[in-house]
Protein backbone atom coordinates (compact mmCIF):
# COMPACT_ATOMS: atom_id res chain seq x y z
CA UNK A 1 0.00 0.00 0.00
CA UNK A 2 1.55 3.35 -1.04
CA UNK A 3 1.32 6.60 0.93
CA UNK A 4 -1.65 7.92 -1.08
CA UNK A 5 -3.65 4.76 -0.40
CA UNK A 6 -2.75 4.87 3.28
CA UNK A 7 -3.73 8.55 3.47
CA UNK A 8 -7.15 7.94 1.86
CA UNK A 9 -7.83 4.98 4.14
CA UNK A 10 -6.70 6.84 7.28
CA UNK A 11 -8.68 9.96 6.39
CA UNK A 12 -11.89 7.98 5.88
CA UNK A 13 -11.58 6.23 9.25
CA UNK A 14 -10.54 9.41 11.08
CA UNK A 15 -13.32 11.52 9.54
CA UNK A 16 -15.96 8.92 10.37
CA UNK A 17 -15.00 8.55 14.03
CA UNK A 18 -14.82 12.33 14.53
CA UNK A 19 -18.17 12.81 12.78
CA UNK A 20 -19.72 10.01 14.85
CA UNK A 21 -18.58 11.70 18.06
CA UNK A 22 -20.06 15.02 16.94
CA UNK A 23 -23.33 13.34 15.95
CA UNK A 24 -23.69 11.77 19.40
CA UNK A 25 -23.51 15.23 20.96
CA UNK A 26 -25.62 16.92 18.27
CA UNK A 27 -28.04 14.27 16.90
CA UNK A 28 -29.27 16.41 14.01
CA UNK A 29 -29.50 15.10 10.44
CA UNK A 30 -27.09 17.78 9.22
CA UNK A 31 -24.42 16.36 11.56
CA UNK A 32 -24.94 12.76 10.45
CA UNK A 33 -21.61 11.10 9.53
CA UNK A 34 -23.04 10.32 6.11
CA UNK A 35 -23.48 14.04 5.48
CA UNK A 36 -20.40 15.49 7.16
CA UNK A 37 -17.89 12.85 6.03
CA UNK A 38 -19.21 12.88 2.46
CA UNK A 39 -19.07 16.67 2.16
CA UNK A 40 -15.64 16.97 3.78
CA UNK A 41 -14.23 14.16 1.63
CA UNK A 42 -15.57 15.67 -1.59
CA UNK A 43 -14.10 19.07 -0.72
CA UNK A 44 -10.74 17.49 0.15
CA UNK A 45 -10.69 15.47 -3.09
CA UNK A 46 -11.40 18.61 -5.13
CA UNK A 47 -8.67 20.57 -3.36
CA UNK A 48 -6.09 17.80 -3.79
CA UNK A 49 -7.17 16.82 -7.31
CA UNK A 50 -8.02 13.22 -6.38
CA UNK A 51 -10.48 11.51 -8.73
CA UNK A 52 -13.36 9.36 -7.51
CA UNK A 53 -11.91 6.26 -9.18
CA UNK A 54 -8.60 6.80 -7.38
CA UNK A 55 -10.25 7.29 -4.00
CA UNK A 56 -12.49 4.27 -4.59
CA UNK A 57 -9.48 2.10 -5.44
CA UNK A 58 -7.56 3.20 -2.34
CA UNK A 59 -10.47 2.49 0.02
CA UNK A 60 -11.38 -0.98 -1.28
CA UNK A 61 -10.68 -2.42 2.16
CA UNK A 62 -13.52 -0.38 3.62
CA UNK A 63 -15.80 -1.09 0.67
CA UNK A 64 -15.19 -4.83 1.16
CA UNK A 65 -16.60 -4.55 4.69
CA UNK A 66 -19.99 -3.58 3.24
CA UNK A 67 -20.71 -7.25 2.55
CA UNK A 68 -20.36 -8.57 6.14
CA UNK A 69 -22.08 -5.42 7.43
CA UNK A 70 -25.05 -6.15 5.16
CA UNK A 71 -25.16 -9.75 6.43
CA UNK A 72 -25.18 -8.44 10.02
CA UNK A 73 -28.59 -6.89 9.35
CA UNK A 74 -29.94 -10.46 9.47
CA UNK A 75 -29.60 -10.54 13.28
CA UNK A 76 -32.67 -8.39 14.09
CA UNK A 77 -34.52 -10.18 11.31
CA UNK A 78 -33.94 -13.53 13.02
CA UNK A 79 -35.00 -12.13 16.39
CA UNK A 80 -38.32 -10.94 14.89
CA UNK A 81 -38.88 -13.88 12.53
CA UNK A 82 -42.45 -14.61 13.67
CA UNK A 83 -43.62 -11.08 12.92
CA UNK A 84 -41.84 -11.15 9.58
CA UNK A 85 -43.36 -14.51 8.61
CA UNK A 86 -46.85 -13.04 8.89
CA UNK A 87 -45.89 -9.99 6.79
CA UNK A 88 -43.79 -11.78 4.17
CA UNK A 89 -46.36 -12.13 1.31
CA UNK A 90 -47.38 -8.47 1.22
CA UNK A 91 -43.78 -7.44 1.88
CA UNK A 92 -42.56 -9.39 -1.16
CA UNK A 93 -45.15 -7.71 -3.37
CA UNK A 94 -44.14 -4.27 -2.08
CA UNK A 95 -40.47 -5.00 -2.76
CA UNK A 96 -41.12 -6.20 -6.31
CA UNK A 97 -43.24 -3.14 -7.09
CA UNK A 98 -40.55 -0.89 -5.64
CA UNK A 99 -37.89 -2.63 -7.72
CA UNK A 100 -39.89 -2.20 -10.92
CA UNK A 101 -40.56 1.48 -10.23
CA UNK A 102 -36.87 2.07 -9.46
CA UNK A 103 -35.68 0.40 -12.67
CA UNK A 104 -38.35 2.05 -14.83
CA UNK A 105 -37.73 5.55 -13.45
CA UNK A 106 -33.97 5.14 -14.00
CA UNK A 107 -34.55 4.03 -17.59
CA UNK A 108 -36.84 7.01 -18.24
CA UNK A 109 -34.27 9.37 -16.73
CA UNK A 110 -31.56 7.90 -18.93
CA UNK A 111 -33.69 8.42 -22.04
CA UNK A 112 -34.74 11.92 -21.00
CA UNK A 113 -31.16 13.15 -20.55
CA UNK A 114 -29.70 10.98 -23.35
CA UNK A 115 -27.23 9.14 -21.13
CA UNK A 116 -25.11 6.45 -22.75
CA UNK A 117 -26.01 2.82 -22.10
CA UNK A 118 -23.37 2.28 -19.39
CA UNK A 119 -24.66 5.21 -17.32
CA UNK A 120 -28.31 4.19 -17.81
CA UNK A 121 -27.59 0.57 -16.89
CA UNK A 122 -25.74 1.72 -13.77
CA UNK A 123 -28.71 3.89 -12.82
CA UNK A 124 -31.08 0.95 -13.21
CA UNK A 125 -28.93 -1.12 -10.82
CA UNK A 126 -28.68 1.55 -8.14
CA UNK A 127 -31.93 0.82 -6.25
CA UNK A 128 -30.38 -1.78 -3.92
CA UNK A 129 -27.50 -1.80 -1.42
CA UNK A 130 -24.00 -1.45 -2.87
CA UNK A 131 -22.76 -5.09 -2.69
CA UNK A 132 -25.84 -6.32 -4.58
CA UNK A 133 -25.82 -3.33 -6.96
CA UNK A 134 -22.23 -4.00 -8.04
CA UNK A 135 -23.11 -7.63 -8.87
CA UNK A 136 -26.17 -6.59 -10.86
CA UNK A 137 -24.28 -3.84 -12.71
CA UNK A 138 -21.73 -6.38 -13.95
CA UNK A 139 -24.55 -8.53 -15.35
CA UNK A 140 -26.28 -5.71 -17.26
CA UNK A 141 -23.10 -4.02 -18.57
CA UNK A 142 -23.06 -1.17 -16.07
CA UNK A 143 -20.08 0.37 -14.26
CA UNK A 144 -19.11 -0.72 -10.74
CA UNK A 145 -17.76 2.75 -9.94
CA UNK A 146 -20.85 4.52 -11.27
CA UNK A 147 -23.34 2.21 -9.59
CA UNK A 148 -21.51 2.62 -6.27
CA UNK A 149 -21.76 6.40 -6.61
CA UNK A 150 -25.41 6.31 -7.70
CA UNK A 151 -26.30 3.95 -4.85
CA UNK A 152 -24.70 6.23 -2.27
CA UNK A 153 -26.48 9.28 -3.69
CA UNK A 154 -29.82 7.43 -3.71
CA UNK A 155 -29.41 6.30 -0.11
CA UNK A 156 -28.22 9.73 0.97
CA UNK A 157 -31.20 11.54 -0.59
CA UNK A 158 -33.62 8.93 0.74
CA UNK A 159 -32.26 9.28 4.27
CA UNK A 160 -32.38 13.09 4.18
CA UNK A 161 -35.87 13.43 2.71
CA UNK A 162 -37.42 10.16 3.92
CA UNK A 163 -38.76 11.66 7.15
CA UNK A 164 -40.32 14.57 5.26
CA UNK A 165 -41.99 12.26 2.76
CA UNK A 166 -43.37 9.94 5.43
CA UNK A 167 -44.65 12.94 7.39
CA UNK A 168 -46.34 14.22 4.23
CA UNK A 169 -48.09 10.87 3.62
CA UNK A 170 -49.20 10.77 7.30
CA UNK A 171 -48.59 7.03 7.48
CA UNK A 172 -48.21 5.92 11.10
CA UNK A 173 -47.78 2.18 10.46
CA UNK A 174 -44.21 1.33 11.48
CA UNK A 175 -44.01 -1.70 9.19
CA UNK A 176 -44.92 0.36 6.12
CA UNK A 177 -42.49 3.13 7.05
CA UNK A 178 -39.66 0.63 7.52
CA UNK A 179 -40.36 -1.03 4.17
CA UNK A 180 -40.41 2.36 2.45
CA UNK A 181 -37.08 3.46 3.93
CA UNK A 182 -35.38 0.11 3.30
CA UNK A 183 -36.65 -0.08 -0.28
CA UNK A 184 -35.85 3.50 -1.23
CA UNK A 185 -32.66 4.24 0.69
CA UNK A 186 -31.10 0.79 1.45
CA UNK A 187 -28.40 0.94 4.15
CA UNK A 188 -28.83 4.65 4.84
CA UNK A 189 -32.58 4.24 5.11
CA UNK A 190 -32.22 1.18 7.33
CA UNK A 191 -29.96 3.11 9.69
CA UNK A 192 -32.46 5.96 9.87
CA UNK A 193 -35.39 3.54 10.30
CA UNK A 194 -33.68 1.96 13.30
CA UNK A 195 -33.34 5.40 14.89
CA UNK A 196 -37.04 6.07 14.35
CA UNK A 197 -38.45 2.81 15.78
CA UNK A 198 -37.29 -0.77 16.38
CA UNK A 199 -40.00 -2.26 14.14
CA UNK A 200 -39.12 0.15 11.34
CA UNK A 201 -35.47 -0.84 11.62
CA UNK A 202 -36.27 -4.56 11.44
CA UNK A 203 -38.57 -4.19 8.43
CA UNK A 204 -36.11 -1.90 6.67
CA UNK A 205 -33.33 -4.47 7.21
CA UNK A 206 -35.45 -7.28 5.82
CA UNK A 207 -36.57 -5.17 2.88
CA UNK A 208 -33.02 -4.18 1.99
CA UNK A 209 -31.76 -7.77 2.07
CA UNK A 210 -34.72 -9.26 0.18
CA UNK A 211 -34.61 -6.47 -2.41
CA UNK A 212 -30.93 -7.18 -2.99
CA UNK A 213 -31.50 -10.92 -3.36
CA UNK A 214 -34.52 -10.46 -5.63
CA UNK A 215 -32.67 -7.93 -7.78
CA UNK A 216 -29.61 -10.13 -8.25
CA UNK A 217 -31.80 -13.12 -9.17
CA UNK A 218 -34.44 -11.49 -11.39
CA UNK A 219 -32.89 -8.05 -11.90
CA UNK A 220 -31.45 -8.73 -15.38
CA UNK A 221 -34.81 -10.08 -16.57
CA UNK A 222 -36.61 -7.09 -15.05
CA UNK A 223 -34.21 -4.68 -16.76
CA UNK A 224 -34.83 -6.34 -20.13
CA UNK A 225 -38.58 -6.25 -19.49
CA UNK A 226 -38.50 -2.53 -18.69
CA UNK A 227 -36.43 -1.79 -21.80
CA UNK A 228 -38.85 -3.83 -23.94
CA UNK A 229 -41.94 -2.13 -22.49
CA UNK A 230 -40.60 1.42 -22.71
CA UNK A 231 -38.56 1.36 -25.90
Amino acid sequence: MDYAALACFAWTCFAYFVAKKIYRKKPLMIFSPVVTVSVCTIVLMLLLGISYDTYHKYTQGIVFLLTPVTVAFAIPIYENREVIRRQLPILSIAILVGMFVGVASAFLMGNMFHFDSEVTNSLMARSISTPFAVVLASEIHGSASLVSLFTIITGFVGMIFGDLFLAFTRIRFHTANGVALGNAAHGFGTSRAGQRHETEGVMASLTMILAGLFMVIIGPSMVHLVIWLMS
